[in-house]
């Protein structure tokens, strides 16, 4: 990998997590119940690796996040260690993808050799699979973080989910059980967004990169 397309790489990092921290602000500020704040984690995994994508998601989306806080929104209470808890969520989210990616290569390779809707079906078929065990993976991961929080009285916000928390509670599901739960109903249409959504930009991501490679180099796709 030559230093220009090392560079194009580090910059997408840096753009990606502005992208994550502006649309976690726009969730905020529209109120929409969906967390599609990953979108560009998932488009730098599938575009330059699992390494590119841990250094958006787990460094410099934290950072960014917080700057765009207090530029847009003002000091926040919630700050700190416990915010940045949710991490987790998309380290666990970015391995996910980068597992399930490597599988799907080989069909990737004919849908970007023609792309064409016939070709395509075969990759969003994985991508749909993809989606759904994202749902399942973030759902238990997001419920045991919150369990957590909430047993011990540790600083968190409202959240979309807490909505359904309430009828769950009232029919005596366990607390660990409706942290987990009362998350799916979001979470499997957002990750939906945020799989699809992400792959997409990846594309894009791709043209961009892959345009670095000189005229005597078949563009080979990031591993």
């Amino acid at each position: 990998m030559n230093r220009t397309k090392l560079l194009k790489i580090a910059v997408l990092c840096v753009l990606s997590a502005i992208g994550n921290a502006l649309g976690g602000y726009l969730r905020v500020k529209t109120g929409i119940p969906l967390y599609i704040d990953t979108i560009f984690n998932t488009a730098i995994c599938f575009s330059a690796g699992l390494v590119s994508a841990i250094i958006t998601g787990m460094l410099l989306f934290p950072v960014i996040n917080y700057w765009v806080n207090i530029f847009l929104r003002g000091p926040l209470v919630e700050l700190g260690f416990f915010r940045n808890i949710w991490v987790i969520c998309i380290v666990v989210e970015i391995l996910l993808i980068w597992f399930c990616y490597k599988k799907m290569k080989e069909r990737e390779a004919v849908f970007l050799k023609n792309p064409v809707l016939h070709t395509f079906i075969g990759v969003a078929a994985q991508l749909l699979v993809l989606a759904v065990l994202d749902c399942i993976v973030i759902s238990v991961t997001g419920g045991i973080i919150d369990y957590v929080l909430s047993t011990y009285s540790m600083p968190r916000t409202f959240s979309p989910e807490d909505n359904f928390k309430l009828g769950l509670l009232r029919n005596n599901i366990p607390l660990l059980a409706t942290a987990i739960l009362s998350r799916v109903p979001i979470n499997i249409v957002d990750r939906f967004i945020v799989i699809f959504g992400g792959y997409g930009v990846s594309l894009l991501y791709r043209k961009w990169l892959n345009s670095t490679v000189s005229s005597n180099s078949a563009p080979n796709l990031p591993r």
